[in-house]
């Protein structure tokens, strides 16, 4: 097995968990790809080193050492490959992450003895169309989030299903998300969760300046049509809160179902709930 290595090198600890990755791969025999911001702490090893233009085809799956936001780089970098993903947890939440830093060694084992399973995730696409038949694309696993920079004043939000108008309202800004992405930026703002293997699209508005809009599932084969109305300088469109780009009043976003799914290695222990209880805390006796 070929792996690509990925780590949030801001998180305490990075450098120690690296290398303990990195000695376990090398001592079995396995071929490593690190990206390149990783060279100051590889020790001198000498590796082939990756940057954002794509992973190379011998690469059979990629280690992401941090947290979700660790996870959603990663599938970023992947793209359309869909070459598996193993999420190590590094930080608090981790509902995309696969292992925690304490067993990730013995699960990185039954990975390489190939005793592992993989969870198709939908990823949205974005198509942006300006003036002049200008466009823009992007993908997302986690959501897409129209919203207000640096205003104080909210945005006045069109929103449509399919050919049907669902509203126009004012809000701060709303938050279109995968089933994946319904326990991030969508649940904080009072969203739904949804099940991850769900064909589903969670809209969530932020802070809705009438108490009548309320978050909205719609199925993922019907698309949505996003634009602002209120001819804001500072309005931008953000991308798993990790890419951004200016929207204005004469863009329309359209956002559907992408081509490709992000295949994430499933947690070898507990299901999609026992993650729930144990992330939010649900059902747990109060102590005294």
């Amino acid at each position: 097995m070929n792996i690509a290595l990925k780590a949030n090198i801001f998180h305490k600890g990075a450098e120690l968990q690296l290398n303990r990755c990195l000695d376990h791969l090398l001592g079995k025999g396995v071929g490593v790809w690190v990206y390149r911001d990783l060279v100051p702490l590889i020790r001198q090893r000498q590796l082939p080193v990756l940057d954002d233009s794509g992973v190379p085809p011998e690469v059979s799956m990629m280690i992401a050492l941090g947290g979700d936001g660790t996870v959603l780089s990663a599938a970023r970098l992947v793209g359309e490959s869909e070459l598996p993903i193993f999420g190590v947890n590094m930080g608090h939440f981790g509902f995309l992450t696969s292992s925690s830093i304490g067993e990730f060694i013995g699960d990185l084992d039954r990975i390489l003895a190939g005793d592992y399973q993989t969870e198709e995730r939908m990823v949205l696409a974005a198509e942006i169309i300006g003036p002049g038949a200008e466009e823009r694309r992007y993908t997302a696993l986690n959501d897409f989030v129209l919203h207000k920079g640096s205003l104080t004043r909210p945005i006045v939000i069109d929103l449509k299903a399919g050919d049907e108008l669902v509203g126009v309202f004012p809000a701060d800004g709303v938050i279109i998300s995968t089933p994946t992405g319904s326990t991030a930026y969508s649940l904080s703002a009072g969203g739904p969760i949804l099940f991850p293997l769900m064909q589903a699209v969670a809209i969530t508005p932020i802070c809705p300046h009438t108490l009548a809009v309320r978050p909205l599932v719609v199925p993922v084969e019907i698309p949505i049509t996003v634009s602002e109305r209120s001819s804001h300088r500072d309005v931008q469109l953000t991308v798993d809160g990790q890419e951004s780009c200016s929207i204005s009043e004469e863009d329309t976003i359209v956002i559907g179902r992408a081509s490709h799914v992000t295949r994430l290695v499933k947690p070898f222990e507990g299901s999609f709930f026992f993650r729930l209880r144990s992330k939010l805390k649900w059902g747990e006796r109060e102590r005294n």
